[in-house]
């Protein structure tokens, strides 16, 4: 029986993801239009006079090669998804590094300074340089090693440390900017050399850095002021880098767009959502250029360009942008997005920002017509402009949005929806979206309205399409849309600031339950207590100050990132900084620890959520430490039909016994043989085991827990089977971080 017409759900841009399912109906809707076009084909030829059927031929095999093409990336997508390196290398050769010192650091009590890594350092072409270089990092689990690692990058490229010591992260490997140079092109002439002892400038600046933490890919986003230029001149683009060695990455693509500020993972990393910055090589002041090379000088910014990269060795990107129009309907710069627990993609830049749906179907607020989102086609959510302290005139010129987190809850979250102020205002969780403003001067300078601050804000009445209405005006400050500011915060003035020397605006950062962990430039490391959205209150801060006796290096902070229990620290001249928070963690933790794409194998931290109190004397009884995991009887698939494509299921019995505060139970494939895939003898399965990776997360002490341990296995219809049986063995493992 043929399988339905293709419909809109069917586009792999509408998709959540590659799975097997995905994968076997792209091939599904291959082959049927391989069918009607075969038979178009052998009508026209039956026919060659009659121009009708010559074109219906000619447009379905234009079908037909269209679909086959998704169905080859769908394949090649699934095909990548690995557990990373089977094993740790034996005595591997480390790259050099530096530790940065924090002598005199100023710091609240509740804070621990722990280590400091240089990784690669800012110049790459200067080894011996102790400033490490970092825009932006973050974090990718490798389940075949069981822990995770961070991944950062900055002018010097891209460096990766082992968190298996996650108090003291080791520099393991590295992308320099050696290896980032690109020959002469249409797009700009030859990367120099680097000789050393030279300040040219390398890699510049993959600013908040996403991962495909399924396929073990890293993109970097390339900043067209990179290799000394600067705008309007130099080249923009996109690196894809594998990094399932993370001892040995390399460089996979470097593919050409026409923007490269920041780039995030949209729709499991399927497709890349770059932007940024205000220009991108054209060459033309005033003037970006789109992906046909034709200049727009009525774009005040570069909005975001979409990246297909499931086939990574060949990325396409498509000509139409998406987030046009930010600025009331001016195109103007978009700087960042960030994608929430709930998948929607939040875009920040001059005039404000904008939520949008990337899959699924949706009714969209500016037409009332509900219709599917993709990737390349988003429906609108929410957002609008954020006030600012800039006058009218200087709206969207000085100080922009520079990126955001949309707070949500998830339904493993049962505290109430909403939040009641110290006023007695009643606030809906989900109304809130925290936002950065970047103006990078001092702390007590007045230009352009004073220095960046961190902004909370209520996206009330912006449900039904305001930010996207065709009246607004950006030259009109009578015709712009805001949405309501309900505190905002600078480290002016409070414990642990400078003064009025050095940066002090607000850079990227992360949310845990009811506490921020931000950088703040030259003001280091800030944590906010934003469970009062109305009422920002500072509650910690770290930062290290210069020491020109000893060569100490000043904090100049980056990101600051929240991380299954520490707090890790991307400096523009430090390095990596790790810190531990000491007090609790205020409000509800959310099950997937968000920044840029929220993937969903980035750990939730360990927090503790209560104080010991001592209440007396009385009777008392001690619990020993156990970690117990028992299997049952393993897992057995249906006997697998060859010629039919089908997908089949097994279950696994285990029972699970912890005491300790947290843990997680995780199945990797040890093998190096067919690593992910079911064997048989010398044959090997060609679409790989599904359920390798965490089972599952315990946040507490759990007795004879039964895990729901669920492994599937695609079969293609064309797929070739041995007779006999294919299995692997596999490693089942319960380990926790807080024993």
């Amino acid at each position: 029986m043929a399988a339905p017409p293709a419909g809109p759900a069917d586009e792999a841009a509408t998709q959540v993801k590659t799975t097997a399912a995905t994968v076997a109906r792209a091939k599904e809707i291959a082959a049927d239009l391989k069918t009607a076009s075969d038979a178009a084909a052998a009508a026209a030829a039956a026919d060659p006079s009659n121009v009708d059927k010559q074109a219906a031929a000619a447009a379905a095999a234009a079908k037909y090669a269209t679909a086959q093409a998704d169905a080859d990336a769908e394949q090649k997508s699934l095909d990548g998804v690995n557990g990373g390196i089977a094993a740790e290398p034996t005595n591997p050769t480390l790259p050099a590094d530096f530790s940065n010192p924090a002598e005199g650091q100023v710091k609240s009590d509740n804070i621990e300074w722990l280590s400091n890594s240089r990784g690669l350092p800012n110049q790459s072409q200067n080894p011996n340089n102790k400033n490490g270089n970092y825009a932006g990092a973050t974090f990718m689990k490798y389940e075949n090693l069981g822990y995770d690692f961070l991944l950062g990058d900055g002018t010097g490229g891209l460096s990766i440390w082992s968190l298996k010591n996650p108090e003291k992260p080791q520099f393991v490997g590295g992308v320099d900017s050696y290896k980032l140079r690109q020959p002469a092109d249409a797009h700009g002439a030859a990367d120099p050399d680097l000789v050393p002892g030279s300040t040219t400038r390398g890699f510049y600046e993959g600013e908040n850095p996403t991962v495909d933490s399924r396929r073990k890919l890293a993109f970097l986003a390339r900043d067209p002021r990179a290799y000394g230029s600067a705008h309007p001149n130099g080249r923009t683009g996109l690196y894809i880098i594998d990094v399932s060695n993370p001892w040995k990455p390399e460089v996979v693509t470097y593919h050409w767009v026409p923007a490269g500020h920041t780039a995030t993972c949209i729709n499991d990393c399927r497709y890349i959502w770059s932007v940024g910055p205000a220009n991108n090589g054209s060459k033309v002041n005033g003037q970006p250029q789109d992906v046909a090379g034709v200049l727009h000088p009525e774009w005040s910014g570069v909005p975001a360009f979409v990246t297909d990269v499931r086939d990574v060795k060949h990325p396409y990107t498509y000509a139409k942008p998406v987030d046009m129009g930010r600025n009331n309907n001016k195109t103007a710069y978009t700087h960042s997005v960030d994608v929430d627990q709930n998948g929607l993609a939040w875009t920040s830049g001059f005039g404000g920002i904008r939520g949008y749906y990337t899959n699924g179907k949706h009714k969209d607020p500016t037409t009332g017509v509900e219709r599917q989102a993709t990737a390349t086609d988003p429906v609108p959510y929410a957002g609008g402009g954020v006030p600012t302290l800039e006058t009218p005139e200087q709206y969207a010129q000085v100080s922009v949005e520079h990126n955001s987190y949309h707070r949500t809850q998830a339904a493993s979250d049962t505290s109430p929806a909403t939040i009641t102020t110290a006023a007695g205002r009643t606030i809906n969780k989900t109304d809130l979206q925290y936002v950065t403003q970047e103006n990078t001067v001092g702390c007590d300078s007045t230009s352009g309205g004073g220095a960046g601050r961190f902004v909370t804000t209520s996206l009330a009445g912006s449900y039904d399409g305001k930010a996207w209405d065709p009246s607004l005006d950006a030259a009109d400050p009578n015709k712009r849309y805001f949405i309501e500011k309900l505190d905002d915060y600078t480290p002016r003035g409070l414990p642990g600031a400078t003064g009025g020397t050095g940066g002090c605006s607000a850079h990227w950062f992360t949310v845990q339950g009811d506490l921020v962990a931000i950088g703040f430039y030259a003001q280091g490391t800030r944590i906010l207590d934003v469970s009062d959205p109305t009422d920002i209150k500072q509650a910690g801060y770290f930062r290290v100050p210069a020491n020109q006796a000893t060569g100490q290096l000043a904090s100049n902070t980056s990101a600051v990132y929240w991380h299954n229990g520490y707090v890790y620290v991307a400096d523009y001249t430090r390095g990596i900084d790790v810190l531990r928070w000491k007090d609790p963690i205020k409000g509800e933790v959310q099950p997937k620890v968000c920044w840029n794409s929220c993937d969903d194998s980035q750990t939730p931290a360990k927090v503790k959520t209560s104080v010991d109190t001592t209440v007396g004397n009385g009777p008392g009884g001690s619990v020993p430490a156990t970690l117990s995991l028992t299997l049952g009887a393993p897992a057995t698939f249906p006997a697998f039909v060859p010629g039919v494509g089908a997908t089949y299921t097994a279950k696994a019995d285990a029972t699970v016994i912890s005491t300790a505060g947290d843990a997680t139970l995780t199945v990797a494939d040890p093998s190096t043989t067919a690593n992910g895939h079911l064997v048989n003898g010398a044959f090997s399965l060609p679409q790989p085991l599904q359920g390798l990776g965490v089972v599952k997360t315990y946040t507490g002490p759990v007795s004879n827990d039964k895990p729901n341990i669920t492994f599937t296995q695609a079969i293609g219809a064309n797929d070739a089977l041995r007779t006999g049986t294919y299995s692997k063995t596999l490693t089942f493992t319960l380990s926790t971080t807080n024993p």
